[in-house]
């Protein structure tokens, strides 16, 4: 996940700014007058009588559509910024702090209601230790298992799919409360079974898939995202790259972007 340092601005009313940059921009009240905008922003909110020198202050700002957050903005007591950086335009905000605005995310994606997962190189780093016994053990991030719990809340059903026959995909499985279908070699057939058992379209299914083998399946599915570390042909494929790499908090970064747009 990207980590942004907090911007402060200096701004007349904090509690008439929080509700602007809630209301056009999505930001949430993190504790007293901080607030955390969806992929993970925060801005820093200082009370002060001259604000002049909030409104020298540039905040680019990640939002899921850019023209409606222009709407927003302007219907919220934003405005236009006169000036241009490069060829970006700038918006206001309450107190003459300009904000430029960039797209991210998967557009279109509040229209997913099944989310399938591959196991090996998105919820683990695609390593494995092995002991003197033969037994193998794989590193989970517990990141991502908050991210579970955060698109369950969106009320979308997640599944594992993977080739792995390690029963160690069913023991994570359970502990993060999962389905897991494990040793499977054909995913394409597999995901219109799934969508299948649940009378849905492939285009309804967002599938995160690292490698070739997931190739089939999610040129199938509607949605398609790729730990940044995939592999060309998948980056390729992918609508949306993580900035996570595989194992390193992939579907925490996701919830932020389903969130985003469905929540």
């Amino acid at each position: 996940m990207t980590a942004y340092p907090p911007v402060t601005l200096l701004v007349r009313n904090i509690e008439k700014s929080s509700a602007f940059y809630k209301k056009a921009l999505g930001f949430n009240l993190a504790w007293d007058a901080l607030l955390m905008g969806a992929f993970g922003q925060c801005l820093r909110l200082v009370e002060a009588k001259d604000t002049t020198a909030g409104g020298c202050v540039i905040v680019t700002i990640e939002v899921p559509d850019v023209t409606q957050a222009v709407a927003a903005i302007l219907d919220n007591g934003g405005g236009r910024a006169e000036k241009l950086m490069g060829d970006k335009p700038l918006y206001l905000g309450l107190d003459g702090e300009m904000i430029a605005l960039t797209q991210r995310g998967l557009p279109g994606a509040d229209k997913v209601k099944l989310v399938v997962y591959d196991f090996d190189g998105v919820m683990t780093d695609n390593t494995v230790s092995v002991d003197q016994d033969g037994r193998e053990y794989i590193r989970a991030n517990r990141g991502d298992g908050m991210g579970v719990g955060m698109i369950r809340k969106l009320g979308l059903e997640q599944v594992i799919l993977s080739t792995e026959v390690n029963p160690v995909v069913k023991a994570r499985a359970d502990k993060i409360k999962l389905e897991a279908i494990h040793g499977i070699r054909d995913k394409a057939s597999a995901l219109l079974e799934l969508a299948d058992k649940r009378s849905i379209s492939v285009a309804e299914v967002l599938f995160v898939g690292n490698d070739v083998n997931d190739a089939a399946g999610m040129a199938l599915a509607g949605f398609k995202v790729a730990p940044s570390d995939a592999h060309p042909s998948i980056l390729a494929l992918a609508d949306y790259i993580t900035t996570a790499r595989g194992g390193e908090g992939v579907i925490r970064e996701l919830a932020d972007v389903l969130i985003a747009v469905k929540g």
